[in-house]
């Protein structure tokens, strides 16, 4: 009898781990950043940590070897589920995300962290009813630091000292930005751009202090003109199949979601902080020259940027969304963040 009661406990023991092991869900997120990148060290990889703890092992997460495919193939790798989390850049896929250009309007804060809760809040508040991403589950959305604009040909002090200066930019909006300014936009991925400036092709570039220093580009720069509040920022959104988040029990789903959304756009935007401090320490170090625009400036910078803000709020009006009060929001949470 001993016998039959301790192979019942081993056979229901046994059943208990092939169950578990039926429930358990392992993704795959497509991986393109350097395994040092602060944003995996200190964001993806914790969160992901975290996703296993809290769903007790049943949902866990790796990485692919290399990416699948590029920067602006990401979201669709994620819906077509060639990947099944993907980290993704709405910006550079023109018109097809309209809404998340909201966080490139200028203005809006030099704190990363800030901004990207408060771009939570305002998808929360005004863009998540229009349902702007198909095919994937939103996990999360946050922001790159403010764009500036960084050059090695003369320092930039006024409006009239943008004519001429040929600027690396990415995207639609940070494009239209950079030619209103009065500059000239030479399009280019952010990886050629040691070749191009070391050629004189390019003067610069309309980037942020952390891209500056996570791609090593100060030693090609000279200066550096800030702009107060920013010129605006990128947007990134975090997806997950859409196929692969309905595997996950409801209960998995909850705890997941717990973690996700503003708690992981915080995090994201306090490493960007962090590494926004450590690009300036570094920029002083190099001796990159600031030029902080002055009020007069500036004044002139609002002025020649009005239009694409206004152009933004049209076609934010024309996804459903009230594109002014959205915008008003995210500079009020912005502006009100407590750390």
């Amino acid at each position: 009898m001993t016998f039959f009661r301790n192979f019942g406990v081993a056979s229901v023991a046994a059943l208990c781990l092939s169950t578990t092991s039926a429930q358990a869900l392992d993704l795959r997120f497509n991986n393109w950043l350097p395994p040092t990148h602060h944003l995996m060290t200190r964001v993806l990889l914790p969160y992901f940590e975290q996703i296993e703890e809290v769903t007790e092992g049943r949902v866990t997460v790796e990485l692919t070897n290399s990416s699948l495919g590029g920067m602006e193939r990401q979201y669709e790798l994620a819906e077509t589920g060639v990947a099944d989390i993907t980290l993704h850049s709405p910006s550079i896929t023109p018109g097809q995300f309209p809404l998340d250009g909201i966080v490139e309007m200028p203005g809006i804060s030099e704190n990363p962290e800030a901004v990207s809760v408060a771009y939570w809040r305002t998808y929360e508040e005004y863009f998540a009813a229009t349902d702007p991403y198909h095919g994937v589950h939103l996990l999360s959305l946050a922001t790159l630091p403010a764009y500036h604009i960084y050059n090695a040909k003369r320092p930039v002090a006024s409006i009239d000292d943008l004519d001429g200066l040929q600027l690396r930019a990415a995207g639609i909006i940070s494009s239209e930005k950079v030619e209103a300014l009065g500059a000239t936009v030479i399009p280019a991925q952010i990886t050629q751009f040691l070749e191009l400036i070391s050629k004189g092709v390019i003067d610069g570039a309309y980037y942020s202090d952390d891209g500056v220093y996570a791609f090593g580009f100060l030693d090609s720069l000279k200066y550096k003109t800030e702009f107060d509040g920013g010129l605006g920022g990128l947007a990134t959104i975090l997806v997950m199949n859409e196929s692969k988040w309905e595997q996950i029990s409801p209960e998995d789903q909850a705890a997941i979601t717990e973690i996700s959304g503003e708690a992981f756009a915080k995090t994201y935007g306090a490493s960007m902080r962090q590494s926004v401090a450590e690009a300036q320490a570094a920029m002083e170090e190099a001796g990159i020259e600031t030029t902080i625009a002055d009020e007069a400036f500036m004044a002139e910078v609002r002025e020649r940027l009005a239009p694409l803000e206004a152009e933004w709020i049209e076609s934010a009006n024309e996804a459903g969304v009230d594109g002014a009060a959205a915008l008003e929001m995210i500079r009020s949470e912005a502006a009100s963040y407590a750390d």
